[in-house]
């Protein structure tokens, strides 16, 4: 029996497909885009979470990114050497760093944000209001449902 023949996909397998393949183009236009301003599309969310959230943890930020701390540190590391991120001691626990943006951080992460609107628009375009609504509503059913399998 052909190997064709043995997999059968699962209930809404085309779907998730389409899904898995508009995200890597998202991102492939995103870090194209970003990469004018010499950036990569990890670096971005860093900037755009301090920027939503200042004095956050390094902590705080790798569990809002999904990432481990270690990879942040990294990605910090280079941001901080290019001037755009400040760390400084936690006040109430100096085993942490707050982040901050320093002002070419809070420049640059205006014209990233820019450019992630610019795709976000391009995607939005192509769906009424009715649309945006109910794919929201699908993808917090569909993330819990993700969530459950962890437990």
């Amino acid at each position: 029996m052909s190997l064709q023949k043995q997999l059968r996909k699962a209930r809404g397998f085309d779907v998730w497909l389409q899904v898995a393949q508009t995200n890597l183009k998202v991102h492939r236009a995103l870090n194209s885009l970003l990469s004018g301003l010499d950036l990569s599309l990890a670096q971005h969310e860093i900037l755009l979470n301090i920027r939503r959230d200042s004095g956050l943890t390094q902590t705080e930020l790798s569990r809002k990114l999904l990432v481990v701390k270690s990879n942040i540190s990294a990605l910090l590391k280079k941001l901080e050497a290019r001037g755009l991120v400040r760390r400084t001691p936690d006040p109430q626990d100096s085993r942490n760093n707050q982040l901050t943006l320093t002002k070419s951080g809070e420049a640059l992460v205006e014209k990233s944000f820019a450019l992630q609107n610019r795709v976000v628009n391009a995607m939005a375009s192509v769906m009424s209001d009715a649309d945006l609504e109910h794919m929201a509503a699908v993808m917090h059913r569909v993330s819990d449902a993700i969530d459950a399998l962890d437990t």
